[in-house]
């Protein structure tokens, strides 16, 4: 049995930690543990920490020995190691791009050699199974390498430090602790969102949906409240007077305020249609200028599409793997990575005839996916938790590929106007303690 996490994401300074999950990953190291029938190894295919997220390490310390220290996670660790002491039990660590400091930075890979956690570090791993006279052969990176954002051209070089580096080093890393940067405009969140080209649209619905709560909170309900009042006032002062008079009817009493009312009602009309002018001449303009350098007409750049091009390339034997030149490509049954925190399961066909899978093992995080609201206003982002993983089996005379998930409801971080806006349109999420589940598989 093969097992095979990754992007879990552990580790960061307050407020910039995105793993949530320790229960749930600390069940599935102990299952692992439990597994009786035969050896078993466990790939942690990069990304099992983030140390981009940790500032520094004092002196004497390190970016892995402050995670592993962290209470939270003591149990998780703990059988983790247990795991990795049983016997036929073998723990490899990859290198992605937010831990290559794993690579190039010794005193981590002895922290997590001298606490059992892991056995062995490899930029790429290599299975051969084998039943009867068939064979396959599992290979297994992170991903980042098909990601020309994220490709590290040097682990051993910690200078070397492609652009989705900078992007959590200087803009997500500094955001994500201050939490409200103003009063109910909460940034904290800006690491979930998924995918991470959406940050800016989700910034613009933070502030959007901010700015309504606000108008609605301080101008609209006490407007609102006071129109109510007057009209009440109006129909008592009428009633004392004894007017034969309707409740939406009394203002002839109070001439004055029905007139300073009539004129708030046809100035917010006006200005409404102002605004609404001014919205349509600006998003022709936008969408002409964008017409004009053909930006509309790109195709968008996908890192989950970009990843499962160049794998299919490689299960097709037209080019070698990035991480791993020396294995034969057209040796590759299964090829297993992650990165895009994508979790998906594909089966491939080359021309003999021979199927061949790539599967992405997803991550371990909460992430916040758009979704459409009402009056086509911005897009609400809402909470999802997505924990996966696959394991890589013989089973009788084939081998068995499964993506399993762990559903976990996910706690919504939503506005009163979100909430309404996206009513019914939020995805269901899975009751509490539900159980692993399995997502997609594949025999060869």
């Amino acid at each position: 049995m093969v097992v095979f996490v990754s992007d879990s994401h552990v580790g960061g300074d307050p407020g910039c930690d995105g793993f949530e999950s320790p229960v749930e990953l600390e069940a599935l190291f102990e299952e692992l543990s439990g597994y009786k029938e035969g050896p078993v190894e466990l790939v942690l295919a990069g990304d099992f920490f983030d140390f981009l997220q940790i500032r520094e390490a004092p002196p004497g310390s390190d970016r892995a020995a402050l995670t592993l220290s962290r209470p939270e996670y003591a149990g998780m660790f703990e059988v983790l190691r247990r795991f990795n002491e049983g016997e036929e039990r073998r723990v490899i660590y990859l290198p992605g791009n937010h831990d290559a400091e794993v690579w190039w930075n010794p005193e981590i890979q002895e922290t997590l050699r001298e606490r059992w956690l892991v056995n062995e570090f490899a930029f790429s791993y290599s299975a051969s199974f084998a039943a009867g006279e068939k064979r396959w052969t599992v290979y297994c990176e992170h991903g980042n390498q098909f990601d020309p954002a994220n490709t590290i051209e040097d682990y051993g070089d910690r200078l070397d430090t492609p652009l989705g580096h900078h992007v959590v080093m200087d803009f997500t890393r500094r955001i994500a602790p201050f939490g409200e940067v103003a009063r109910g405009l909460d940034l904290s969140e800006i690491k979930n969102v998924y995918p991470l080209v959406a940050i800016p649209k989700w910034i613009a619905s933070r502030y959007f949906y901010n700015a309504v709560g606000v108008v609605t909170a301080y101008l609209l309900v006490p407007l609102l409240v006071a129109y109510a009042v007057y009209r009440v006032a109006a129909f008592v002062v009428a009633v004392a007077g004894n007017d034969p008079v309707r409740f939406f009817g009394s203002y002839q009493e109070l001439p004055r305020l029905h007139e300073m009312f009539l004129d708030i009602g046809i100035f917010a009309l006006l200005t409404l249609l102002i605004f609404a002018i001014f919205f349509l001449v600006v998003r022709r303009a936008v969408r002409r200028a964008l017409a004009a350098v053909d930006l509309e007409r790109r195709p968008r750049y996908s890192p989950a599409e970009a990843s499962q091009n160049e794998v299919r390339e490689i299960l097709r034997g037209e080019a070698p793997p990035p991480m791993g030149p020396s294995v034969p490509a057209e040796s590759i049954d299964v090829f297993v990575s992650g990165h895009t925190h994508l979790p998906s399961l594909v089966e491939l066909e080359k021309p003999d005839g021979e199927r061949r899978v790539m599967v992405n093992s997803g991550c371990w995080l909460r992430q916040l996916h758009p979704v459409s609201p009402r009056l086509k206003g911005p897009p609400v982002f809402v909470s999802e938790f997505v924990l996966t993983h696959v394991w890589v089996y013989l089973h009788d005379s084939s081998l068995r590929v499964e993506l399993w998930e762990h559903p976990k409801p996910a706690e919504q971080h939503l506005t009163r106007t979100e909430r309404l806006l996206s009513w019914n349109r939020r995805p269901p999420q899975p009751p509490a303690g539900s159980k692993a589940r399995l997502r997609a598989s594949s025999t060869l």
